[in-house]
């Protein structure tokens, strides 16, 4: 675990005719920082590492370069920066114990630690009401559909009632226009038949000189 390792005495060690500063960190330490590093990162924190790098100090010289000899205060110096690493692990330790408590308060929510739980709940809520909704909105579209329907088939059942009562009176219609059809051929029959009944009646009158037919004169005129 992480906590462990943080808890551990780190172990240094110094390199052979080096500055102070330069120190060789244990493997434990540097998985424990990656480890670290790697819960801010899921924890969507920025992680910034200490201790990489010389610390600007400018009463620091490099012997060699000087000629004199700091050996007391390379000693000193060394030890202020074993227990400025220890500080800054011990520091680090409770960080990374917050954050591992927070993703256990809200597993939900390790994605995005900054988002609150409200907000999932609104959106939840709104979710679920757009649903009932569209539910709602369905069932009445169903409910008018089949009242279409039912319009629809009423109506058309009307309309074909309509065109059966037309098509009867247009067939009883046709019907007295044949029988019609046929009594003015009869009554031209008999008007032909009066008519040369009528013809045969005035010659035979004629004939016997009961009827006289009027001359016409050269004028044209009876």
């Amino acid at each position: 675990m992480l906590c462990e390792h943080s808890s551990r005495a780190p172990k240094e060690a110094y390199l052979p005719n080096s500055p102070w500063w330069r120190v060789r960190i244990s493997s434990e330490m540097y998985e424990g920082v990656d480890n670290l590093k790697s819960l801010y990162d899921r924890a969507g924190k920025t992680f910034s590492s200490v201790g990489s790098g010389a610390p600007k100090n400018p009463r620091t010289g490099d012997s060699r370069a000087t000629g004199q000899d700091n050996s007391s205060d390379v000693r000193s110096r060394r030890g202020g920066s074993t227990a400025a690493l220890l500080d800054s692990a011990g520091h680090r330790e409770s960080p990374l114990m917050e954050v591992e408590e927070e993703g256990r308060r809200s597993p939900q929510n390790r994605g995005d630690p900054c988002v609150p739980e409200s907000f999932f709940n609104r959106v939840t809520q709104g979710l679920r009401d757009d649903l009932e909704h569209e539910r709602d909105r369905r069932l009445q579209m169903g409910d008018t559909v089949l009242k279409h329907r039912a319009e629809f088939a009423f109506a058309q059942l009307e309309t074909e009632r309509s065109l059966t009562s037309l098509r009867e009176e247009l067939r009883v219609a046709r019907g007295i226009v044949d029988r019609s059809r046929d009594e003015i051929a009869a009554l031209q029959t008999l008007v032909d038949a009066h008519h040369r009944e009528h013809k045969a009646l005035c010659e035979m009158l004629e004939r016997k000189g009961v009827l006289h037919r009027k001359k016409q004169r050269t004028d044209g005129t009876a």
